[in-house]
């Protein structure tokens, strides 16, 4: 059985919609993820990559709403490098990780999208080996996306302008992340990535091996979370 005490449970009922989790306002944004392994591809070349590649990936967000413990995220960037011993999408593959904040942000929010990161990503993310204040930028502008941290990493492409993914949804052979609504496969015309400290650099050009798109999600306060007492 749950104890909540008292003020801590009045302070709960007090929220908008009468202490329901699901009243507090989500956290949206847009969402590009790199891989480095085809996304969308014939059975194939899959099958040539799924053992000896996938094991690194880039994931950006660009928070354009929300908040994080009453912290305004709007205009947030945040990314992570993640790598893996095997394929990223084996079970049970062990992550190591590095964020990056964007140093267009105050201390207060990039704490705030730290926090978040971690609370909704943290197994996706593995051992966070090092939190990094760099100067990130993040641009989507139609079907196009930028991700830039000069010397350290870029992702630059594009969505698949015939959204070929959604026609032949048996061809695209994993999974986002970050649960996007309608994801779209993204062809990198560029996926470069040389931060030394994670351990693997590439380079890799002309591929579809990202995903992107809008992301909306509830940052709530869960009554276990108030739980004090035995």
């Amino acid at each position: 059985m749950i104890f909540i005490p008292i003020p801590l449970l009045l302070a709960w009922l007090a929220l908008p919609g009468g202490g329901r989790p699901d009243a507090l306002a989500a956290v949206r944004g847009r969402c590009v993820e790199a891989r480095t392994a085809s996304v969308f591809a014939g059975a194939c070349h899959y099958g040539a990559e799924a053992t000896t590649a996938g094991r690194e990936a880039v994931i950006a967000w660009h928070f354009e709403s929300g908040s994080r413990a009453g912290v305004d995220l709007a205009g947030v960037d945040v990314a992570a490098a993640i790598a893996g011993e095997a394929n990223l999408a084996e079970p049970g593959t062990a992550h190591r990780s590095i964020l990056y904040l964007s140093d267009r942000s105050n201390p207060e929010q990039r704490r705030a999208a730290e926090d978040f990161v971690r609370a909704r990503f943290g197994k996706t993310l593995g051992a966070v080996a090092e939190v990094r204040q760099v100067a990130l930028r993040e641009e989507f502008d139609g079907d196009r996306y930028l991700v830039d941290a000069g010397g350290l990493f870029r992702i630059e492409g594009a969505l698949l302008p015939d959204r070929a993914c959604c026609k032949m949804p048996l061809s695209v052979w994993y999974r986002p992340f970050t649960p996007l609504a309608r994801p779209v496969v993204g062809c990198n015309a560029v996926f470069r990535f040389a931060d030394k400290r994670l351990g693997p650099v590439w380079a890799r050009f002309d591929e579809n091996t990202a995903f992107a798109g809008s992301f909306e999600i509830a940052d709530v306060i869960r009554p276990e979370s108030l739980r004090t007492g035995p």
